[in-house]
């Protein structure tokens, strides 16, 4: 009778040992908002073109490798997806239409209407210029930007938020008339 009460606890303690959390190594926070390498955000979004005006949600993926963007209108209507491709494409997806081209800002200009520079966009909620054009930023007294300007868009920061130490835009504007997009991050995930 002992020895199967001990068998019992013996094997009870073994399957508890098995599956506790194991944790392994972990991935230091990135110690500048440059060395941000994959990142996550969420929020609302609002954008106006000439003709038209489109609020909804977003998620904005980014890693070293690609990137996916979702704009789902209110009570989740007209989903809009952008995503790249392991061949270095892009796909976008909208209504019951899909369509692949190499350049996610001129799908989005030839299908939608809309004018937005997904690459520089990129840097830009990150609070950084685009490297690959000249630029012009402005900062407060926090060392944090107050305005980029820069191929031909302006971009105002209105609030940050710490995410693991670093400042992060929490709600911004880019404009470039008649095109303005608003922009308010819920959520911040960065590695």
């Amino acid at each position: 009778m002992i020895y199967r009460f001990l068998s019992t606890l013996a094997l009870v303690l073994l399957l508890a040992a098995c599956s506790s959390n194991q944790t392994g190594p972990t991935t230091p926070p990135p110690q500048s908002i440059a060395a941000i390498s994959t990142w996550e955000t969420s929020g609302r979004v609002g954008i106006r073109t000439q003709e038209d005006a489109v609020s909804g949600n977003f998620t904005w993926q980014k890693s070293p490798t690609g990137f996916s963007l979702d704009i789902i209108g209110p009570f989740g209507q007209g989903a809009t997806k952008l995503k790249s491709t392991t061949d270095g494409q892009v796909t976008l997806a909208y209504k019951d239409t899909e369509i692949t081209g190499p350049n996610a800002a001129i799908l989005l200009q030839q299908e939608l209407g809309w004018v937005f520079p997904v690459d520089q966009v990129s840097y830009w909620i990150r609070g950084l210029a685009y490297p690959q054009t000249p630029s012009r930023m402005t900062k407060n007294s926090d060392n944090l930007p107050n305005k980029i300007e820069q191929d031909g868009w302006l971009v105002t920061y209105k609030n940050f938020t710490k995410v693991d130490g670093l400042s992060l835009p929490q709600k911004m504007q880019v404009s470039n008339p008649p095109f303005r997009v608003n922009l308010i991050i819920n959520q911040w995930t960065i590695q």
